[in-house]
């Protein structure tokens, strides 16, 4: 049986999603009655507490009903109980219209950038066995940009880094655009006046620091053009080829 590129894609994410530890579970026993689920008719659904003081720490998004994952959520608010909106964490969209849930008029729609989806709420019986067995994680994307440069011939260095708390786990890629790959660097400095990512030979060297970036390969040294991570999110995301195929955990991963 041949796969359509959509379905491919889908399939590949959901690979990737079940190939992944997830965090441990969150505890939500705390809003569990006022958690409403909704779902989009092809399997997907979203959980959240549409009214109240959690708002901002309950939208969860799960491609299949039993693993939830927890959004980023930086906006939003309601109207009484008859509306309300959620903007969330979507680096992919691009234009002001961003990543949104919400409901008005009755009707639960997810915005990703242009496209809205229609949702419509679960059955209540159907919920409380669902939610009962599901589980709710943290986001689940772990890393965050962290620096962008390029050459003049268009050779992009990215360098991402975990969101934990000091974490000194980074990531180096560099490549064309599109076909970014991974590059394997082991010691790292990093301190107020810039980040060195080199081998463990030191033949291959990734230097940003406040006054000139350089990519040093062999003794010899290119200078770089430094990117502004944060004007060049949707490039990074969507064009690079850094995270193809890696679904972010959030409800524009499938939709």
């Amino acid at each position: 049986m041949t796969l359509s590129p959509a379905a491919a894609l889908v399939l590949l994410l959901r690979l990737t999603l079940s190939a992944e530890p997830t965090a441990d579970p969150i505890d939500i026993s705390a809003v569990r009655e006022k958690l409403v689920v909704v779902e989009d008719g092809q399997g997907h659904y979203i959980g959240v507490v549409p009214f109240g003081d959690s708002i901002w720490d309950h939208l969860y998004w799960s491609q299949d009903g039993k693993d939830f994952y927890q959004q980023r959520v930086f906006g939003g608010g309601s109207s009484g109980t008859e509306s309300f909106d959620r903007s969330f964490w979507e680096p992919r969209v691009r234009g002001r219209s961003g990543a949104s849930f919400g409901m008005h008029d009755g009707t639960y729609k997810l915005w990703c950038g242009e496209r809205t989806t229609e949702f419509k709420a679960v059955e209540q019986g159907k919920v409380t066995a669902m939610v009962g067995g599901a589980k709710f994680h943290p986001p689940r994307w772990k890393y965050r940009a962290y620096a962008l440069a390029r050459d003049d011939a268009g050779t992009y260095y990215y360098v991402d880094r975990r969101r934990d708390e000091g974490s000194m786990e980074f990531r180096l890629y560099s490549g064309q655009r599109g076909s970014m790959k991974p590059l394997k660097m082991v010691n790292v400095v990093s301190d107020s006046e810039g980040d060195i990512f080199s081998t463990k030979t030191g033949e291959l060297r990734l230097v940003l620091d406040k006054k000139e970036s350089a990519w040093v390969q062999k003794g010899k040294r290119q200078q770089l053009k430094s990117l502004p991570v944060e004007d060049n999110v949707a490039l990074i995301y969507a064009d690079l080829g850094v995270y193809t195929g890696q679904p972010l955990g959030t409800p524009c991963d499938l939709l």
